[in-house]
């Protein structure tokens, strides 16, 4: 009897909790709960769930499934802009991924009744690198003609981005603030020194860089992790290190690209002249600009792009310092998030530890969008970046590719093509048009089953779908030699 009790016990927990409710009921509290959540959702079941008082209030269109053109009803499928996500746009240039990844910038930022209700809009940051160093801006600033967008770049680059950015602006009948990122002193902790410090090619670690770990452990211990950081006697105990220099030329470099980026005092210049050491006193460039310790406390309906083009920033610097921005504006920024990579094969390409650790921090994001209410985008041009990437993003939108080699990459780790006729389907892709995609998505709501009041989920299938047009100006068209 004792046994029996005991099991009795148990079988409460296995059990869903229906609170009096009959099968009908729960089934339907089930699906309201799931239809909370889904990233994706097809109209037929929007429509279903208002209808049971299960609607939700926030989200906008993303485009249209173009199987449903077929039967002659094609229907809005709607990015839900209150649940956090994640998404993965690939293809060749010109294919659409970017304006893919705008359309899902003014779905969160805007609310804007052509496409949907968005009655607490979402804060944006958009990561920008080209390396090419052309004329190439993010596309995603011509968003500015109806989002407030503020375009960091690198003082050392200011003048040209301030005149590609402004002449965009006035293109689209607007104006757009260009500053210099400084970030300020107080942004600076061990682990940002370090990100900073360890740039260089995965699986080297640079000459200095057991020394400084070794300083920066002692100045924590001292500090009992509390407080600001100290970057004067950080640099003053590198001094008294007694690097060779061997060591000393690559750490000056690292130590040269955090000042250019935050607001602090130069170290001192050190020649030795006759035998003698020389110390000359440095002072801040006057045309830098002082930094505002809340620059990534952005407010709600707002984008920021940072935009690291320049000569002087590699792709491991721009990658290292994406990753501190990147951190900084998770913590200051209350309100939901949307957070984006643009052209990101540009800077994350290579296998290096800047690159490595940013894909870290994203994949954290990913995993923790929930409680930290971001949605993450990536667009890339090139699927093999990090295929983890892949592996974790609820939305998978592959557009128009010719490259054998990209689509193995995509068959291993979509589940929907495997079992696929891989020549079938890579033809599809090579034939999708400007705009269109395969749409990957598990849990996206496409229909209702009448009969048990279930979400009927994608699960391994895909669609063919055409992205929206845009409601900010559209600066994706390819440049052409007559000028058009």
């Amino acid at each position: 009897m004792s046994q029996q009790k005991e099991l009795s016990r148990y079988l409460g927990l296995l059990t869903p909790k229906r609170e009096g409710k009959d099968e009908k009921q729960a089934a339907v509290d089930t699906a309201r709960e799931e239809f909370r959540n889904v990233p994706l959702v097809w109209w037929d079941v929007k429509h279903h769930m208002t209808d049971m008082n299960a609607g939700f209030q926030q989200y906008a269109v993303m485009g249209k499934a173009l199987n449903d053109e077929a039967t002659g009803n094609p229907l809005p499928v709607l990015l839900n802009t209150n649940a956090p996500w994640s998404a993965f746009l690939c293809g060749s240039q010109g294919s659409g991924k970017s304006h893919a990844l705008s359309c899902m910038l003014e779905n969160c930022l805007l609310d804007h009744p052509n496409i949907g209700k968005n009655p607490r809009p979402l804060a944006g940051l958009v990561f920008h690198y080209d390396r090419s160093q052309g004329s190439d801006i993010c596309e995603a600033a011509y968003l500015c003609s109806k989002v407030p967008t503020k375009v960091l770049v690198s003082a050392s680059n200011i003048g040209k981005l301030k005149e590609r950015y402004g002449a965009l602006a006035r293109q689209c009948g607007t104006s757009i603030e260009v500053e210099a990122l400084e970030l300020h002193v107080s942004h600076l902790d061990t682990e940002r020194i370090k990100l900073l410090m360890a740039v260089g090619k995965s699986g080297e670690m640079p000459l200095y860089m057991n020394v400084v770990k070794k300083i920066l452990r002692e100045m924590a211990l001292e500090t009992g992790g509390m407080g600001n950081f100290c970057y004067t006697k950080f640099t003053n105990r590198l001094e008294d290190a007694g690097f060779s220099d061997m060591q000393s030329a690559p750490l000056d470099q690292r130590l040269n690209l955090l000042e250019s980026f935050v607001d602090v005092q130069p170290r001192d210049s050190i020649t030795r002249v006759q035998g003698k050491t020389v110390r000359k006193k440095n002072i801040r460039n006057r045309n830098r600009t002082k930094a505002d310790p809340d620059i990534f406390a952005t407010k709600p309906g707002t984008l920021t792009i940072i935009d690291l083009t320049d000569s002087v920033v590699d792709e491991d610097s721009a990658c290292a310092l994406f990753d501190i921005c990147l951190s900084i504006f998770l913590s200051q920024t209350a309100c939901g998030k949307i957070i984006a990579l643009d052209e990101a094969h540009n800077y994350m390409g290579e296998r290096s530890v800047a690159a490595e650790n940013f894909t870290e921090r994203l994949l954290k994001s990913i995993r923790e969008q929930r409680h930290q209410g971001a949605r993450v985008v990536i667009a890339t041009q090139e699927p093999s970046i990090n295929t983890r990437l892949i592996d974790l993003c609820n939305i998978t939108m592959v557009h128009r590719c010719t490259s054998p080699a990209w689509y193995s990459v995509l068959k291993n780790h979509l589940a929907a093509l495997r079992g696929q006729d891989t020549q079938d389907v890579f033809d599809t892709i090579v034939q999708l048009k400007t705009g269109e995609s395969l749409l990957f998505c598990p849990t996206a709501a496409i229909g209702i089953d009448t009969m048990s009041h279930k979400i009927v989920s994608m699960n391994t299938e895909y669609v063919k779908f055409r992205t929206r047009s845009r409601v900010t100006a559209d600066g994706g068209r390819s440049k052409l030699a007559d000028g058009n």
